[in-house]
């Protein structure tokens, strides 16, 4: 069974022990109550990629780990990166990594997000780990 992973990165320049923050911080909200939202909108992005991706076939049992960002709107702010550990498996399987690049690139932008609380430019970071 497919399944998709996703692992939230900080984007702050403060650190703080919640994943998955956003750059800007609306009044009234507690960091709790911030970080519940961060990690509903990462969680939805997440289900997104994982209706859009499909494994090829042959490609069990591997993973590869992509690092995105984007905006409030569901747009990327700038393109996806493999991460450092994943480029050596990202190298030997250009098939798998074009499976992935189409996944994202089907997905955008992601919906919902404002529905989720996601301001049109708030900016969030996050980790998907493609793995089967």
């Amino acid at each position: 069974m497919t399944r998709i992973l996703a692992s939230l990165a900080l984007t702050v320049a403060l650190a703080a022990p919640v994943s998955a923050i956003a750059q800007d911080t609306p009044p009234g909200s507690t960091p709790e109550d911030r970080a519940a939202q961060n990690l509903a909108i990462a969680a939805s992005v997440q289900h997104q990629l994982l209706s859009c991706w499909h494994l090829p076939s042959g490609y069990q049992g591997r993973s590869i780990s992509v690092r995105l960002a984007f905006l409030g709107d569901g747009t990327l702010d700038g393109d996806p990166h493999i991460v450092p550990e994943s480029l050596r498996v990202a190298g030997k399987y250009p098939e798998l990594m074009r499976s992935i690049a189409q996944a994202i690139s089907r997905c955008l932008p992601f919906a919902g997000l404002d529905e989720l609380g996601a301001l049109p430019g708030e900016r969030f970071d996050i980790t998907v780990h493609f793995s089967s």
